[in-house]
């Protein structure tokens, strides 16, 4: 792209030599036009906005100083050649401050003159240059953003991230997250409520749609992000006199929407109280420790502080007999026995409901589970990974009795037949919810991301996991399906070939004759004959 210039010199004669004699191309420049005084060569640069401005000094109506200033105001980046017949140090001390470094005195040598236009055109390729990579920058940080601001609030609210409130705010406004610092907040903490038959990643996607829809429902009324483990958190603010009971009737309706939409259950923990910023990382901790209560006061609700009851009992101890038929269980291998011991235990101990918090009983099962491993002449670690290790560490990670029982079970199980795997993969639920949905739409047309908005996960994501689990892309499976209903459509109900494409959202009959022909490679006609 031609570097645009324009010339303002109120002699004519050396207004004519500069744009003639020049030959601009070679720079890379194009001429674009002349001007005679300030005033008019300012008017010609709104125009054109050029790049370059070679200008007199001395002029009638507004002098060369004058216009450079009211360019450089309105174009910062604009590159000005001063040229002037007075050699004063005034003159050049106000192109310094106006930050104008060619300043250059008549008469101009053709060979000084290309000299100064090579040095501008090095000057504006490294502004280019300098653009362009902080345009790249700035791209780069906007996609990081999200998982940015993820990571830095999970820091603040952990206690992990400087506190001060100048340091928060500039932190927040740099990674653009809205907040009223006026006002109090309060926090809630969603998680779903057992993934028992899910698959890993069938699990991901539901809370990553999960909390997509946390998000919308908040809208303007404060801050959600997804944790690594799932959870959404909210950080609510309103113009509630009780904010509190403002975040629990809005977590309320929250979770029947998501229970509505996803067909999931999801359990909310709400802080008791409204806060400053500052005292919001106490409020987050006091909030994670109430989604434990769902171990014994069940899931698929919204919890908060004064359900806590208190404790009746310390400790939930197996006796010694449940011990060792456990035990024996184990050595023989005997599955069957080991999953009927476990349901029998846990299902024993919610009836009795004597602790409000059952993270007490996993310890008791991992040092069962530790003697069992080194009577086996193994440690723990030879059959509990580093992702296990944080639930065996943390119990209160659990989300349900239930989820604790199966994991529980899992274990002991794998325990016993020394690493045989027994686990199976299952195909992905969202997929076959993706499928159902081409098949139901079939005559209409599908879009990748009317289908993700279906599922209500993003459309990129989408495409990636429909790849990696039918090893089809999504857009062939729609034309599969198509060409396949295409075939039914020709060849049972002897529907006329305008007439299918019609139907199938074609509105072009050639084209889908071609697109019929490359899948099947018989025209639609063949398939009537």
């Amino acid at each position: 792209m031609s570097i645009k210039v324009i010339i303002v010199e109120d002699e004519p004669r050396v207004r004519k030599g500069l744009a003639e004699a020049i030959d601009w191309p070679l720079f890379g420049m194009e001429l674009i036009g002349t001007a005679a005084n300030g005033l008019e060569g300012l008017e010609l640069f709104r125009l054109h906005r050029p790049e370059l401005v070679v200008a007199d000094i001395r002029m009638p109506v507004m002098d060369g100083l004058a216009m450079t200033e009211a360019i450089l105001e309105i174009q910062p980046h604009t590159k000005v050649i001063i040229i002037s017949g007075h050699d004063e140090f005034t003159y050049a001390q106000k192109c310094i401050s106006l930050g104008v470094t060619n300043y250059l005195l008549k008469p101009i040598g053709k060979k000084r003159f290309h000299t100064e236009l090579d040095k501008v055109r090095e000057e504006l390729q490294a502004d280019l240059q300098r653009q362009a990579k902080s345009l790249e920058w700035e791209q780069k940080l906007k996609s990081s953003l999200p998982v940015l601001r993820n990571a830095f609030l999970e820091e603040w609210l952990n206690g992990a991230a400087p506190t001060g409130e100048d340091t928060l705010r500039e932190s927040f406004s740099f990674l653009n997250i809205p907040y009223e610092w006026d006002m109090e907040a309060a926090v809630a903490i969603f998680e779903m409520d057992g993934k028992e038959g899910l698959s890993s990643g069938d699990g991901r996607l539901l809370e990553f749609a999960m909390n997509n829809v946390i998000g919308e429902l908040l809208g303007d009324s404060g801050i959600a992000y997804q944790r690594g483990n799932g959870q959404t958190v909210v950080i609510y603010q309103s113009f509630s006199s009780d904010l509190a009971e403002d975040l629990s009737l809005w977590a309320e309706q929250a979770r029947v929407k998501i229970n509505s939409l996803l067909k999931i259950s999801l359990t909310a923990a709400v802080s008791a109280e409204s806060v400053h910023a500052a005292e919001l990382p106490r409020i987050f901790k006091e909030t994670i420790g109430l989604l434990r209560l769902k171990l014994s006061l069940g899931t698929n609700t919204i919890l908060h502080k004064s359900l806590v009851q208190p404790e009746q009992n310390p400790f939930a101890l197996l006796n010694p007999s449940d011990e060792i038929l456990l035990v024996q269980h184990v050595e023989m291998n005997d599955e069957a026995e080991i999953a009927r011991m476990m349901e029998e235990l846990f299902g024993q101990w919610k009836e009795s409901g004597s602790l409000a918090y059952a993270d007490e009983w996993s310890f008791q099962l991992a040092g069962i589970f530790t003697g069992l491993a080194h009577r086996l002449g193994k440690s723990v670690r030879s059959f509990v990974n580093d992702e296990q290790m944080e639930k065996w560490r943390h119990p209160e990670q659990f989300r349900t009795l239930e989820e604790m029982m199966s994991w529980w079970r899992q274990l002991y199980i794998e325990l016993s037949k020394s690493y045989e795997g027994f686990r199976t993969d299952r195909k992905t639920k969202i997929i076959q919810q993706v499928m159902d949905y081409v098949d139901e739409y079939i005559y209409e047309n599908i879009t990748r991301e009317d289908a993700a908005q279906h599922v209500y996960i993003n459309s990129s994501y989408l495409s990636r996991m429909f790849k990696k689990v039918t090893g089809e892309s999504f857009s062939d499976f729609v034309i599969r399906k198509k060409m396949e209903k295409a075939i039914h459509l020709l060849q049972v109900e002897r529907v006329m070939v305008y007439e299918v494409a019609d139907r199938l959202g074609y509105k072009d009959p050639s084209y889908f004759a071609r697109v019929f022909k490359k899948y099947t490679g018989k025209s639609p006609s063949d398939f009537q004959e």
